[in-house]
């Protein structure tokens, strides 16, 4: 195969066949031989020396430096080991981004290829047309109006304290887009998700006191509690809505089901003294101000970041989903 083809086709399983700037992404991820044995995974390390007829030693020093790169992903499978590619331009964007060799050109490539390509091919798309969310809410617990149940998969405290093992690593958003000085080491990975960080090295394992005080200074911050939309997810991601691809992506591409509400809304009560600190931190300008400030329900998404910074305790977060609304899968 022409190594353009290789590249082309690398592309195309990420969704973005004619972007320019991927290509460039991959290019600086990969020399040629690499990008080869990347376009013939999913395979262990002898089927890939079958199928390009190369060294298994070279192949498996090449599949050693796509995993650490965050271009390939390992498991293992009867007693083997399997690479394959990232699942999506999503995964990859965050795995490649935290590879240790990354430069400003590179960020300003990946910078390209979510802003322009990936927003633009999704924006493109028919408003009927909808996936499953990719990521949702996870509401700040103090913000919570009633508290009747155990919220095992809606706080972050619960899905901390039930993981085996934790890690922290750099948040790949706010290392490419720049736009803001909130805190970089703030995603924390919980069971194989920090697994994944500390074997490939771009995470450190934290305790769970240390995830906790994470937390807590992404809530100072003004950042958004996120996961992946199931019951078993593998990150707590603390986001901010200049940065975050997620919230970008929703925005300049119109499609709100990208990003799953909490099973929660804002409620503002009487005692609301229309002092405007909510409307200044809601990261979907989702606040209205009038006597008092009023919240829009089809654009809240439950975060209960409006809530931290009310000085009356004038907003709470009210149960407006039911427990079905979060996907077990």
């Amino acid at each position: 195969m022409e190594i353009n083809e290789i590249y082309k086709q690398l592309n195309s399983k990420m969704g973005l066949v004619n972007s320019a700037s991927l290509t460039n992404v991959w290019k600086m991820l990969c020399n040629d031989s690499e990008a080869e044995i990347a376009a013939s995974l999913p395979g262990t390390a002898e089927e890939i020396s079958a199928k390009t007829g190369k060294n298994i030693e070279d192949i498996k020093s090449i599949l050693q430096s796509l995993f650490k790169k965050g271009v390939a992903f390992k498991s293992q499978k009867d007693g083997s080991t399997q690479f394959k590619l990232a699942k999506n331009i999503v995964q990859f964007h965050d795995s490649s981004i935290l590879w240790e060799g990354a430069t400003q050109e590179f960020y300003d490539y990946w910078k390209k290829v979510m802003d322009d390509d990936f927003t633009g091919m999704m924006k493109s798309m028919p408003d009927t047309f909808k996936l499953p969310s990719f990521m949702r809410v996870i509401p700040i617990h103090e913000t919570i109006e009633t508290r009747n149940e155990v919220l095992t998969y809606e706080e972050c405290a619960n899905l901390i304290e039930a993981s085996k093992q934790v890690a922290v690593v750099k948040c790949p958003c706010r290392l490419s887009q720049k736009n803001c000085d909130a805190p970089i080491e703030a995603c924390i990975q919980i069971n194989r998700g920090a697994e994944y960080a500390i074997d490939r090295g771009h995470g450190r394992e934290i305790s769970k006191q240390e995830a906790m005080e994470i937390l807590k200074k992404a809530e100072d911050a003004g950042l958004v509690h996120m996961t992946e939309n199931r019951t078993s997810g593998n990150a707590i991601c603390n986001c901010c809505s200049c940065c975050c691809e997620m919230f970008r992506l929703m925005k300049f591409s119109g499609k709100k089901w990208i990003l799953s509400p909490s099973r929660y809304l804002a409620v503002v009560h009487d005692a609301c003294t229309a002092c405007g600190s909510c409307l200044d931190v809601c990261p979907v300008d989702a606040i209205s101000m009038g006597d008092i400030a009023a919240v829009n329900a089809d654009a809240c998404m439950g975060c209960g970041v409006c809530a931290t910074v009310c000085p009356v305790d004038a907003i709470m977060l009210d149960q407006v989903r039911p427990a079905e609304h979060i996907p077990k899968k």
